[in-house]
């Protein structure tokens, strides 16, 4: 059997349910715990990824870094101190060998303790610098959790919620809790 070719419009209409999801979206949640100083943005602002969008303050934070670089400040005066008792105890014992080479001068158990002075000067101040790394490390630390009360958009979007006013006390929620805003990038 053969038939005609006809042209037609093939048209042919499908009803399916569906829901539009943005492609990026993030519930933004404080790091450290503070008061909110300053809100930059509402709900249906755009912001650019590195953008201020809330301000955090902590009076505490402050105190901690002072205190944390004091300590930096005295344990390395600490080691300026038994780096001084080092150079005194290597002198001491380099004047009691050079006096020991002459015989019955200086009793051999006075250049054994010189020389184990020497030693244990030595271990202090490697002691000493160990911990003035540590402090250095611990007021680093207290600088990096500071840069917390900055919130930044992680990615360009659209606010979609804003939850927090200034004067509102905020902390670390991670995923429970009510988030500080809401960013979505469609």
């Amino acid at each position: 059997e053969t038939t005609k070719v006809v042209s037609k419009i093939v048209d042919r209409q499908v009803s399916l349910p569906g829901e539009f999801f943005p492609y990026l979206r993030t519930d933004l949640h404080a790091k450290v715990s503070g008061f909110v100083e300053k809100v930059d943005v509402d709900r249906g602002s755009v912001v650019k990824e590195g953008q201020l969008l809330l301000t955090l303050t902590a009076p505490e934070m402050t105190a901690q870094l002072a205190e944390a670089e004091s300590k930096v400040k005295a344990v390395e005066s600490q080691r300026a101190e038994a780096e001084a008792k080092l150079v005194a105890a290597l002198s001491t014992y380099e004047r009691l060998k050079a006096a020991a080479e002459t015989p019955g001068v200086v009793a051999g158990n006075d250049l054994v303790l010189a020389e184990k002075a020497v030693d244990a000067s030595r271990s202090s101040v490697r002691a000493i610098e160990d911990q003035v790394k540590a402090a250095t490390a611990a007021a680093s630390a207290v600088r990096e959790l500071q840069s917390y009360l900055r919130v930044t958009a992680p990615f360009d979007g659209i606010i979609t919620e804003r939850n927090v006013h200034p004067g509102a006390l905020v902390g670390p929620g991670g995923g429970q809790g009510t988030p500080l805003l809401k960013i979505e990038q469609i």
